[in-house]
């Protein structure tokens, strides 16, 4: 048998409260805008369904100038445009299936972006420049196919314009036969329409931090 020189000490748990309750420490009300991404400190605003600080709510109550609008949207739409048409590309080279329903993803990726670029000041020429930028972004999935037909020595200003003309029909260009994947696809071309319709979001606050917390 063992013998402690010492006695083994136990733990005995504390007697239970009943005459109070404890939460423990409440939880931090972090919010963040959904524009610029930096947690808002003091007040926010909401468009839409969206919260902003108070600097970007001036950009989207004055929008800034056409100029900045344009090359946000521009910038943000063609770099869904070129990450949709890779995807595409992958699928179609490595797993030999062409899905067309990417395209629906390209229109909806592409109006989000010019929605974002234009602080949601969107307007006809935007909702015709979406359904470009959505129909660049489906067609140059196949530019590298066309590239692996031509050498280096044939690429000049004039093969680059033969490059694209052959893109832009390449949908069309099995007829009939692909009649599922261009229905496909201007219902992508329709989302990217539709979704950058002209039309502001409601902007509405400020709000203190406390209220978001009490909500």
């Amino acid at each position: 048998m063992i013998e402690y020189d010492t006695p083994v000490p136990t733990d005995t748990p504390p007697s239970l409260q009943f005459d109070r309750a404890d939460f423990g420490a409440p939880a931090s009300s972090r919010l963040f805008c959904t524009t610029c991404k930096q947690q808002v400190m003091q007040s926010y605003y909401t468009v839409g369904n969206r919260i902003v600080c108070a600097s970007c709510h001036e950009l989207h109550v004055d929008g800034g100038s056409e100029l900045n609008r344009f090359l946000r949207a521009f910038a943000a739409s063609l770099v869904i445009a070129i990450a949709g048409a890779t995807v595409w590309w992958l699928i179609r080279t490595f797993l030999h299936f062409e899905l067309a329903l990417i395209s629906i993803a390209i229109g909806v990726g592409v109006a989000r972006a010019i929605i974002w670029g234009t602080y949601g000041r969107t307007n006809v020429f935007y909702q015709v420049f979406a359904v470009v930028m959505t129909y660049a972004g489906i067609v140059f999935n196949y530019v590298p196919d066309i590239l692996g037909e031509v050498t280096l020595s044939q690429i000049d200003s004039h093969m680059v314009l033969v490059i694209l003309s052959i893109a832009f029909r390449a949908p069309f260009l099995t007829g009939a036969s692909n009649i599922i994947g261009i229905l496909i696809i201007g219902f992508g071309l329709w989302e990217a329409w539709k979704l950058t319709r002209s039309g502001r979001a409601v902007v509405a606050g400020p709000f203190s931090i406390s209220h978001a917390a009490n909500v």
